[in-house]
């Protein structure tokens, strides 16, 4: 069995945003000397939810202060990103991390979020789709093409690549 950590930074009544920021930051470093196996971030906007607005910097951190966590993001929510800016992301995570990242993926499902990147929610399981198309692509292709409803990319060169072969794990967030 491997254990692992999640950071989601609620908001906390009374307490000043740097304040839980540095709880959870103290909580993170914590995780490798105690034996986690890994470290997750979260991504929620505006709402007290989870203060994480990007999994992906946040993790960055912890990539230059541990050695053998898995880092991972749970999730990144696809609809609401260009695709290539996360295959490059995660990439660049990968390769800081020596091939330690884990990419979990998800559609989304605050209308709050939403209606803020103005994404109608009907649209996010197509967006989704073509956005792990994109991903995987970016990773596994010399040059990508793609050309969707939603997003087109024409013969461009996505670097880095991740230092996972053929690229880290990919996991999907799902409900009933």
């Amino acid at each position: 069995m491997k254990v692992g950590i999640a950071l989601n930074m609620l908001q906390k009544e009374g307490r000043s945003d740097a304040d839980v920021f540095a709880e959870h930051l103290a909580l993170g470093d914590l995780a490798e000397p105690l034996g986690f196996d890994s470290l997750f971030a979260l991504e929620h906007h505006f709402t007290g939810y989870a203060m994480s607005p990007s999994p992906t910097q946040l993790l960055s951190y912890f990539a230059g202060r541990t050695h053998r966590l898995t880092l991972g993001t749970a999730v990144i929510v696809l609809p609401w990103h260009d695709p290539v800016r996360v295959a490059e992301e995660i990439a660049l995570l990968d390769v800081l991390s020596g091939g330690r990242v884990n990419f979990g993926a998800g559609r989304g499902f605050d209308a709050t979020e939403f209606r803020a990147f103005g994404v109608p929610p009907p649209e996010s399981a197509d967006r989704f789709r073509e956005a792990v198309e994109i991903v995987l692509a970016a990773w596994s292709s010399d040059r990508l093409n793609y050309a969707g409803k939603y997003f087109s990319f024409e013969n461009i060169e996505v670097l880095p690549k991740p230092l996972q072969k053929p690229m880290p794990p990919v996991w999907v967030a799902a409900s009933a």
